[in-house]
């Protein structure tokens, strides 16, 4: 089976053609973006698939873009839900806005690093519509997927360089031997801490998984002012740690309650987009003795992402039901996975990530012709016990 994958994006959107995208690909895009109306589908998202137990941590806005993307080609019934979903009114302002986001002025500014990257990488001899290519003019290249192993090396070397080395594969060989398609988002943070952690300061130090369960860290501590606040909706203490020039911050939000070990779960079921807001609106500035534990991990997610997606509601995408025709007829999303890292230490903060939306090629499901002799039996399944075995030879009058 022939697969078209969609590993998402943030890139720049030059030389719009119209009426490829939506109605209007030139509509001018907003000066000053905002993207607090997407704050649902982030926490959403968050709650509907961060795990149980041990760390977690993803990019919604990487995946966001990803189906942003995939909803570029979705009509119909399959584009109303991913507009419910994804918090979008149109295409029109939709296409704007995101033209808005990566025009590269937000980019690499002096007091931290913001790099993304887009590429639509697609297999020699694979036709898509003439009218996208005019749309996305430099982020169309061909490859040549019949040589996996090259095609493969190339990307996640386009992958690795975007991140900085934080990611250093997003596709296999193997895959490649199957897709049509490949648009590959690679987003990148790194921001200074506005009040650098002491190298120094750092020590080993107790952290308590639960009330009797400790573990030791290496625990940054600094004596500085803080923007700092209690929720009493989230029964938390909210600090914020800016990264240089305050463009950018860090919020760390602690339960209060110490005492039965399942504080942040039950702080995770009353997480909202309003007590989140309200979080983080509601902060003063005092001094404040801060211990962060100094931390490195990654994680990913494959299937429990596109069965999260699905009960949120963008189920169509995923079915026959699928109507992604502005990109091409008859193909369907078969599958989304993501993969983030993040290190958080004295200096700042480092973090990467990718997202990854696979489409196929939608086929009729192979015919069972049951019009010829055939054997069958009725089974107990319980105690694996054929009860009744036949055959049918021919039909009686």
């Amino acid at each position: 089976m022939k697969t078209v994958l969609l590993v998402s994006a943030l890139g720049l959107w030059a030389g719009v053609a119209s009426q490829c995208l939506s109605r209007n690909d030139n509509q001018v895009p907003p000066s000053q973006p905002d993207l607090n109306h997407i704050l649902p589908f982030s926490i959403g998202l968050f709650k509907e698939v961060v795990s149980s137990s041990g760390n977690f941590f993803f990019s919604p806005y990487s995946i966001w873009t990803a189906l942003v993307l995939t909803y570029f080609g979705a009509e119909t019934r399959t584009k109303t839900q991913m507009e419910q979903v994804l918090q979008l009114t149109n295409k029109e302002e939709t296409f704007a806005l995101y033209r808005a986001l990566n025009d590269g002025s937000h980019e690499n500014n002096e007091n931290y690093t913001l790099n993304t990257a887009n590429r639509i990488f697609i297999k020699e001899g694979f036709s898509i519509r003439p009218c996208i290519q005019q749309v996305l003019p430099r982020e169309l290249q061909r490859l040549n997927f019949s040589m996996p192993a090259v095609a493969a090396e190339f990307i996640n070397s386009f992958v690795k360089n975007a991140t900085e080395g934080k990611i250093q594969q997003a596709v296999n060989p193997g895959f490649l031997s199957r897709v049509r398609m490949l648009i590959v988002n690679a987003i990148y943070f790194k921001g200074l801490w506005e009040h650098q952690f002491r190298v120094a300061d750092t020590s080993k130090a107790e952290f308590f998984t639960t009330p009797t369960q400790v573990s030791m860290v290496d625990m940054m501590t600094q004596r500085a002012y803080f923007r700092n606040g209690v929720s009493e909706e989230l029964d938390a203490d909210v600090v914020e740690l800016p990264y240089r020039g305050g463009a950018a911050s860090l919020f760390v939000l602690l339960p209060r309650d110490r005492r039965t070990g399942d504080e942040l779960d039950r702080m995770l079921q009353r997480l909202t987009p309003a007590a989140l807001a309200s979080a983080v609106e509601n902060l003063e500035s005092s001094e404040r003795i801060l211990n962060l534990p100094k931390f490195k991990f990654e994680k990913g997610l494959s299937s429990e992402l596109k069965e999260a997606l699905i009960r949120m509601g963008i189920r169509d995408a995923f079915y026959d039901e699928a109507d992604l025709s502005s990109f091409g007829k008859t193909i369907v999303v078969t599958e989304v996975a993501h993969k983030a890292v993040i290190e958080v230490n004295e200096e700042g903060s480092e973090a990467a990530a990718v997202t990854v939306v696979g489409i196929d090629i939608r086929v009729a499901p192979p015919l069972v012709n049951c019009n010829r002799p055939f054997l069958f039996f009725i089974r107990d399944n319980v105690v694996n016990n054929i009860l009744f075995i036949g055959v049918f030879r021919e039909p009686q009058p």
